[in-house]
């Protein structure tokens, strides 16, 4: 029924340079049992690996006045971040509003709540007293803000809001008050000043007095935790703090390798790509791999092995990272772009975030790369992101499937023949794309055709179908039009596709949302398949019983990145379990 060409891959998109050889290694110079050149910075930050959070149903820090009424959902997201993501650290901000309101003893009751529900999950907390983002006025402890959709960041209030700069030693009851409770606090990992202080704010120069008096007064508190404060490099922190929107990792590593002495924490280290612009803002993938090339110069240093430098820095320490913003897909509504209208429809993928409300994540690919980072766990049955191992990343990469009046192959070649489990991709459609998405439980036959099933749409009738391709016939199973999501198929855009299979059972989900998440109330709820398609009388069933992972594409070339096959028990039960029994 097909003429069938195999491709082989072809990587797009300038790569980076690959690991960075630089300068000779320090350690080369030196005795194994010398340390006048194996100094490393006081405070190792490398294990700090998560994302700055607020509860899913808050839209700003205002949200600790409420505290008791966000416990469950805290605890039950703080579960998922450790269960889903394996992190190990969250960031969390204050408000100089929540303690003036009764002068700290909600905030200072709620921090200990907070601090106990995280320690129960096995995570350590960094506290923000200071934020010049987003609005300087509006906040208020009487009624919480309410989001506007498509308004990134529309209820997040600075602190201190415009109307309260005046003398900065007004706040020094609230940070020697805090600082003073948990000092000596082990659940407590850092203590940041100021999170982007912009030296013009009216009064200008205002936030960096600030800053700079907070300082003094932590240091004077005798706090155990390092003191943090952005802008990189500073006189106030005593860790380089610092934030990254790009996928230029040499710009990352500048800053980073900064000020050895002091080392590093990126604590905004990137986003997803956003529809309507040409590249991402340092994906988490890219993150994950970037950390991981650290790791392995990091480890040559120690051992006296080149390579071992990145951009002419030794690697004498690697840094932490808060990625992809914010834990949670919520009423922050940081899904969007900083520069997305007002009332624009949900995103294809969230710029940020990492969970929606029922603790599903954004992508099971970049989920299981987490927790391969920090827990050593490789859950991955498959996994390509197409990245090479590089400290020095210029830009993101992905392969090509080309397209055309034949069915093209991209194989994964799996080790081990595919059964049951979970596929994933990011696939970019073009205008003229008749069929692009993947195959799995490929399987070749005598025939030198081959057999499995197709997950994928139509670029012009925006149809999601799952077929059964065989040599003989292409029955649909099963099918669902886009064109009535208002985040459907995104044209010259990247969309992203997860099929799970269970026996006969095929389910599909296409650019998940946060609206289908929550349900009209606000209140979580699971994620539902698009298509739940059974194959109950197959032509073969032995010949669809197990295969490999394939993408393909006709009429149009597909671009395709962060293809995985990952173990159903990524998946929420909820996702699956009660689908495949009906």
């Amino acid at each position: 029924m097909f003429v069938i060409t195999m491709m082989t891959m072809r990587a797009d998109s300038g790569l980076g340079v690959g690991l960075s050889f630089g300068i000779l290694c320090w350690a080369l110079a030196v005795s194994a049992t010398s340390s006048s050149r194996r100094e490393v910075p006081a405070h190792d930050t490398s294990k700090w690996i998560g994302a700055s959070y607020t509860p899913s149903s808050a839209s700003n820090s205002l949200w600790w006045w409420r505290f008791d009424e966000h416990a469950d959902e805290v605890r039950r997201e703080l579960g998922w971040a450790k269960k889903q993501l394996g992190f190990t650290a969250l960031r969390m901000f204050l408000h100089t509003t929540v303690y003036e309101g009764d002068k700290g003893k909600i905030l200072l009751a709620n921090m200990e709540k907070f601090l106990t529900m995280a320690a129960a999950s096995d995570i350590g907390v960094g506290f923000v007293f200071f934020d010049d983002c987003w609005s300087t006025s509006g906040a208020n402890l009487s009624s919480p803000c309410q989001p506007v959709k498509g308004r990134h960041n529309g209820c997040w209030k600075t602190s201190p809001q415009a109307a309260d700069r005046t003398a900065v030693s007004r706040f020094k009851p609230y940070v020697v008050d805090v600082a003073t409770k948990f000092k000596a606090d082990s659940r407590v990992l850092w203590w940041e000043i100021y999170n982007e202080p912009h030296p013009t704010f009216a009064p200008k120069g205002y936030s960096i007095e600030l800053r700079q008096a907070a300082y003094s007064w932590l240091k004077s508190v005798n706090v155990i935790q390092p003191v943090l404060s952005c802008w990189d490099d500073n006189n106030d922190t005593d860790i380089v703090d610092s934030h990254h929107y790009s996928s230029n990792f040499g710009t990352w590593n500048s800053a980073v390798y900064s000020n050895p002495d002091k080392g590093a924490f990126v604590t905004e280290a990137g986003s997803r790509w956003y529809q309507g612009y040409s590249s991402d803002s340092g994906s988490t993938l890219m993150v994950v791999s970037w950390l991981q090339a650290l790791r392995q110069l990091h480890a040559n240093w120690l051992a006296g092995k080149e390579p071992c430098s990145v951009n002419g820095h030794n690697v004498t320490f690697v840094p932490g990272a808060m990625i992809s913003w914010e834990l949670m897909v919520g009423n922050s509504n940081t899904r969007w772009h900083w520069n997305t209208k007002d009332n624009s429809s949900e995103p294809a993928v969230p710029w940020d975030a990492h969970l929606f409300p029922d603790g599903t994540p954004i992508s099971l690919t970049e989920a299981a790369a987490l927790r391969n980072l920090t827990t050593g766990k490789d859950d991955f049955l498959y996994h390509n992101s197409f990245l090479q191992p590089s400290a020095s990343l210029a830009q993101d990469n992905f392969t090509t499937v080309i397209g055309g009046g034949q069915v093209i192959l991209w194989a994964a070649g799996l080790k081990q023949p595919m059964t049951d489990g979970v596929a994933e991709a990011s696939i970019w459609v073009g205008d003229s794309a008749d069929t692009a998405g993947m195959i799995v439980r490929q399987a070749w036959t005598v025939k030198s055709s081959f057999a499995g099933y197709y997950v994928g749409v139509n670029g012009a009738s925006k149809l999601l179908t799952v077929e059964r391709w065989t040599p003989n016939e292409s029955p649909i199973l099963g099918s669902y039009d886009l064109s009535k999501r208002e985040n459907g198929l995104i044209m010259n855009g990247w969309n992203l596709l997860r099929a799970a299979i269970v026996g006969n059972t095929t389910m599909v989900w296409f650019n998940p949302s946060h609206a289908d998440a929550v349900s009209p109330d606000g209140t979580p709820t699971p994620i539902e398949p698009l298509i739940v398609a059974k194959d109950d009388n197959p032509d073969d069933p032995e010949q669809i019983a197990s295969g490999d992972l394939a993408m393909v594409a006709v009429g149009a070339d597909m671009k395709a990145d962060y293809l995985s096959l990952l173990p159903l028990g990524v998946l929420p039960s909820h996702s699956y379990r009660h689908k495949t029994d009906e």
